[in-house]
């Protein structure tokens, strides 16, 4: 009897061993985070091109979003800008899929929607149809977040949605992507916001259940999934640092 029960407590020690805290990222409410989100401004792909993104500062306060790709060779492919309105335009973050496409985080501020807009500049045609946000929405002026698809070979937009978050009376807010990747087929991501930041689902539903005491140093801190095509968060984690 007393081995049996000596064999019973060593087995479940090695289960619990097997199911340690060492999988799990500690950020979180005990979910695991994948390893492989950057924050670069730079990528490179299979073939060597690689893909710059930044900005082109045009006024004190107006800056216009471009991305570059350039081959193997150093031979520059294409330089594109995709958003030169008025307000502020950025693009900071770039990943390469499986395609070798460039996935490429712009942030842009409100109060602009001419041809010059980041959905109307260099996009494909629907690009902004039928995804999780087509637009900066109601109002607010404040720096937003947007991802995009970008075809290797074009430098056009191929899908694209706005993130952001939302104050009390529902108007857009500040929402930054600070890393980017891919999860299991789906996009991965995570978030600084100022404001009540989203939840899962097909549009813009407030995380629920957080309070200003799940703020990390003013910033709610999130972790995203996303469907390729744009259309859902499928996953929505709060971060704990």
């Amino acid at each position: 009897m007393k081995h049996t029960i000596t064999y019973t407590i060593l087995l479940l020690s090695l289960l619990i061993a097997a199911c340690s805290d060492d999988d799990v990222d500690p950020n979180t409410n005990g979910s695991p985070v994948p390893d492989g989100l950057t924050n670069n401004a730079e990528a490179t792909d299979n073939q060597g091109n690689t893909y710059t993104v930044g900005f082109d500062q045009v006024q004190a306060d107006n800056q216009d979003a471009f991305v570059r790709k350039v081959d193997a060779d150093g031979n520059e492919i294409w330089r594109y800008i995709y958003e030169s309105t008025p307000v502020d335009g950025r693009a900071v973050l770039v990943t390469i899929d499986n395609e070798g496409n460039p996935w490429v985080v712009f942030t842009v501020d409100g109060g602009s929607n001419n041809n010059d807009y980041i959905t109307r500049k260099r996009v494909q045609e629907g690009a902004f149809s039928n995804v999780y946000a087509n637009s900066y929405a109601m109002g607010g002026g404040l720096k937003v977040s947007i991802i995009t698809k970008i075809n290797a070979e074009s430098g056009e937009i191929m899908k694209g949605t706005f993130v952001t978050a939302r104050t009390n009376d529902g108007r857009t807010n500040t929402l930054e992507i600070t890393k980017i990747g891919f999860n299991e087929g789906n996009l991965a991501f995570e978030i600084s916001s100022a404001a009540w930041p989203p939840s899962e689902g097909t549009s813009y539903q407030r995380f629920p259940d957080i309070t200003d005491e799940d703020r990390i140093n003013g910033r709610f801190k999130i972790y995203y999934e996303m469907e390729l095509d744009l259309s859902e968060i499928t996953e929505a984690v709060l971060l704990s640092e």
